[in-house]
């Protein structure tokens, strides 16, 4: 907040009206109104007695604060998401940069604008030059803040580092960020959902374990990918083939994205260089990410899911026929007519 929001707010707080402090400062009701609105300042002499009255100290009233509230915080990311989603992502990166210079050591800030503006990346069909710089941006957010003082903040920061270095295959960097994770971390959400019981907060409640479940149940699938992947490398295709068939009902019994479903067979299919199988799967997969999530019609979540949603799609089709085009275990499709015929006509719907 400015000065003139400062004084608004700590009058009111404080219960005094405009004129009574004018009263107390000796000056006029009008002079105090133009201060609330910004028209003009308080005279210098008596920035002072303004800060007593007001109940606050002078760097407060001059807003040289070092921290923002969560709640400043958290309207802020809304902010920048919302001025992303309307089109203008260098704009949200903008705001962001003028706000973290503006609060150069809030920790929650700068880990909250790189990972609004992060997922915001994810959905967006910018140019890849742009996206690149953009992705620069936020990790040099994040990793400014991966030694933060507040322990939620720089695990979560460490976390999120190390997943994205492991996706670049940067495996050092991952294993150094990881080492820095403490070996047990405990699941508060049974004990915090209690709590808000007790409260009788039963909507809130319902809301948390939704978005807990959601995660959790998005893990639990990404496990099971990996451990497939671990037992056709091993030659123990039995057990892959039935880890495939769990996974795929994981889909539908817990309101997961149904491209998910189509994943593990494709593993399968990739491992075993199976060229066909692979090609039917791929564009099975390319099918599926055009339907809506319908994950708010599901009884597990929803109370705070849209019932419907599409906006994956795009980003989704892009990301994945970059990987068919770039990564090593699609190298063995290269070349494949049918396939490129595919991927164009997915170019061409997802408007890439």
């Amino acid at each position: 907040m400015n000065m003139s929001e400062q004084i608004r707010s700590h009058r009111k707080d404080a219960g005094l009206t405009q004129e009574q402090v004018a009263a107390y400062l000796g000056v006029s009701a009008p002079a105090v109104n133009k201060w609330e609105k910004g028209n003009t300042y308080p005279d210098v002499t008596l920035l002072p007695a303004l800060a007593r009255l007001l109940n606050m100290d002078m760097n407060e009233l001059f807003s040289f604060r070092e921290e923002l509230t969560e709640l400043e915080t958290g309207q802020f990311a809304n902010e920048i998401a919302e001025t992303a989603i309307k089109g203008n992502i260098d704009a949200a990166f903008e705001m962001a940069a003028a706000k973290i210079q503006e609060y150069p050591r809030c920790d929650s800030l700068i880990y909250m604008a790189a990972t609004t503006l992060d997922g915001v990346l994810v959905l967006s069909d910018i140019p890849e030059e742009h996206r690149e710089t953009y992705k620069k941006t936020v990790f040099n957010w994040l990793e400014r803040v991966s030694d933060s003082a507040d322990e939620k903040i720089r695990y979560s920061v460490i976390y999120l580092l190390a997943a994205k270095y492991l996706q670049m295959e940067e495996y050092e960097k991952a294993g150094s960020f990881l080492g820095r994770l403490p070996d047990v971390q405990t699941d508060k959400t049974l004990l915090q959902t209690r709590i808000l019981l007790h409260e009788k907060e039963e909507n809130a409640a319902a809301v948390f374990l939704e978005g807990n479940l959601l995660q959790t149940a998005g893990r639990l699938q990404n496990y099971l990918f990996l451990l497939l992947e671990i037992e056709e490398q091993d030659g123990k295709h039995r057990e892959a083939e039935e880890i495939a068939e769990i996974s795929e009902k994981m889909c539908s019994l817990f309101g997961l994205w149904p491209y998910g479903a189509v994943v593990p067979r494709l593993l399968i299919a990739l491992f075993r260089k199976d060229e066909k199988q692979s090609i039917q799967l791929i564009e099975a997969a390319l099918e599926e990410s055009q339907k809506p999530w319908d994950v708010g019609v599901s009884p597990l979540y929803y109370r705070s899911l849209p019932k419907s949603s599409n906006r994956l799609a795009k980003s989704f089709a892009r990301s994945f026929i970059a990987e068919i085009r770039n990564k090593e275990e699609y190298e063995f499709l290269r070349g494949n007519a049918e396939l490129e015929n595919i991927l164009v006509k997915y170019e061409k719907i997802s408007g890439i």
